[in-house]
Parts: C-alpha cells; structure tokens; sequence
C-alpha cells in the first residue's frame, strides 16, 4: 500500500440525526452504498484505527454515497470491494480497492447510483426542510449526490434512502458543470481543494477532511489527498500513489495540479511517495504521520529547482517521475 482513529463514525456533530442504514445481507457479491458520511476499511475485521497511528491495518476511507461490492461476510464485518477506488497492488489485478467495513454503515441497492453532483466544501450541512432550518447530517468533500431541483439558494437532494434534503448551492458542483470547465480551471479546481486541506494533520490511510467535530479519525495522507482533490473536481482517479501513477500520463514537464512521484532508488517501478504540483514553483504535499498537510517550494522540498530537476532523477534516495490526468 502506497499512501500515506477511534470508533468508526456514527455521527458528524452531536444532535443531528444519522441516515438510518440497513444492515448488509449475506448474498455473494452483493451492491452497497456506505451510508454513514465517513467510514474506515480496514485490512482485517475486527479492527480500528487510532489518532496519529501509523497503522498498517488501515487501508482507505469510503465517504457517503460511495458504491461497494459486498463479497463475503464474518460476524458483523463485510468484506468488500471499494469499486469507485481503483487498486492494483494487492492481487495484482484491477480491482475495486479490497478490505473490511463494519456491515451496519452499509446499505443494499439494486442497480448502480448515478449521481449528477460532488461536495466542494470541506463539510458541507444536509438540511431536512427547504428553509435550511433543521439540520440532517454533515458530508464531506468528495461525496457524490443526486441533485433533483436546482431553484434556488438550498438545492434538493435524493438521499439514498429515497428521501428529499436540501443543501447549500454553494457547497456543490454538477459534475456536468466540471467536465465543462477549460483544463485550466479545473486544475486551479483540484488546486483549491487540495489547498483547503493545508495545516490539516496526515493520517495513515485517511481520505476524508479533518474536523474535530467527527465521531471518528479524519484526514487525508498524501495520496488520499490527491484523491479526493481530484474527486471534488468530478474527476476519478486511483486511491494510492503507485495506482496514480500507473495510470497518469507521463510528462516531462509540470502544470499546475500535475502529479510528483517518488520511488525508492532501489525499486523505480514501485511508488512511495506523491504531491500535487501547485504552480510557480509551489508544491502541495501530505508528508507523513505525525505531520500536516502544506504548501511548500519545490526547490526546498527537493533540495534543486524544478527547472533543474527532469524525471528519472534520484534525490535522497528517491527517484523522481511526473504526471497528468488533464490537458
């Protein structure tokens, strides 16, 4: 695994109400939604994460909405393929990301969400009535939604449980409304979710937006950080470095919210490392445990300019390699 917290979350702030989930049946290879804003998958059943931890159990996060493949279940632990997650290195094979979700935050459907929106905002209010009064739940950036009435400052949403909520127009982006954007803007739309992360810690795994209002660990660490900064810019890419890069095209030269790569001098085909390039020499990065994400000049973190640096080359042991998943 190439990426760099308490009971799983029920609740995102105290007092407001959590979207009921049904229980996961026991039928092979069944369709789930997670149903709860953010939850842990972990690489053994039983297991939970801690604050700060460098924890090797602790794969990715799955967020409100997001789509699983239940393939076998033990007590009250599903174990699950994360298909909006692509991965590679565990079976050596494309697949949904592998690992263990608690089977209470799922929730069964019949046929794939089509969801037309994304959450910009770090944690954006679900509001129960159209006059933005009582509040259902918080979902954080990079849950994906259906929005069903556009009229308006609160836009009505389809929550998977069929019912209607509301939610700020400001905290969401239609995903038609993204890929419409010129390569430029969308990159500077990756940047800006990725910059609103700065000062936010690293966690081991995590690939959500850290508050402390959550009921669980959250936070992003450097891939997780990419992830959900292209989420939020409607684009989907791997979840970890290594997989981000298989599968980003390979550039010689940066733009802006283009991707750094960093691999053992030792091992050049398997990624350690990834940051965000954020233009006119800036880099923004996830660095490790015990740290917060920030904003840095690539010729600190490097030790040499970019203009000195070409990929393929080895600092401090790291061998160096750029890429791109837009024009």
């Amino acid at each position: 695994m190439s990426h760099g917290r308490r009971a799983p979350l029920q609740l995102v702030v105290t007092g407001l109400a959590v979207l009921a989930a049904a229980p996961a049946t026991d039928s092979t290879s069944s369709l789930h939604v997670v149903a709860i804003p953010v939850t842990d998958l972990r690489a053994k059943p039983g297991t939970f994460p801690a604050p700060e931890a460098y924890d090797l159990e602790q794969e990715t996060q799955l967020l409100y909405g997001e789509q699983v493949r239940v393939l076998k279940t033990e007590g009250a632990w599903a174990f699950v393929h994360a298909i909006e997650q692509p991965e590679w290195t565990h079976n050596r094979r494309w697949e949904g990301y592998p690992g263990w979700v608690l089977k209470d935050v799922l929730k069964p459907i019949a046929r794939p969400l089509k969801p037309n929106a994304v959450v910009t905002a770090k944690w954006a209010t679900v509001w129960a009535d159209a006059q933005g009064v009582s509040a259902e739940m918080l979902l954080p950036m990079g849950t994906e939604l259906v929005v069903t009435n556009r009229d308006g400052d609160l836009w009505q949403i389809r929550l998977i449980s069929g019912e209607a909520a509301w939610m700020s127009r400001g905290s969401l982006a239609l995903l038609s409304d993204l890929k419409r954007l010129p390569s430029e803007r969308r990159r500077q739309a990756v940047l800006l979710a990725a910059a609103s992360h700065i000062g936010d810690p690293y966690f081991w795994g995590g690939r959500s937006p850290s508050t402390e209002a959550a009921a669980a660990v959250t936070g992003v660490d450097c891939s997780g950080l990419v992830n959900l900064s292209y989420r939020a810019a409607g684009l989907h890419i791997p979840r970890d470095s290594h997989e981000q890069r298989l599968r980003a095209r390979r550039v010689k030269t940066l733009k802006p919210a283009d991707l750094i790569f960093l691999s053992d001098v030792g091992l050049p085909d398997k990624t350690v490392h990834v940051m965000l390039y954020a233009g006119d020499g800036w880099i923004i990065e996830g660095p490790g445990t015990g740290t917060t994400v920030r904003r840095i000049q690539f010729a600190e973190r490097l030790g040499r300019p970019l203009s000195d640096i070409k990929p393929g080359h080895v600092i401090d042991q790291r061998t160096v390699y750029f890429g791109a998943y837009l024009q």
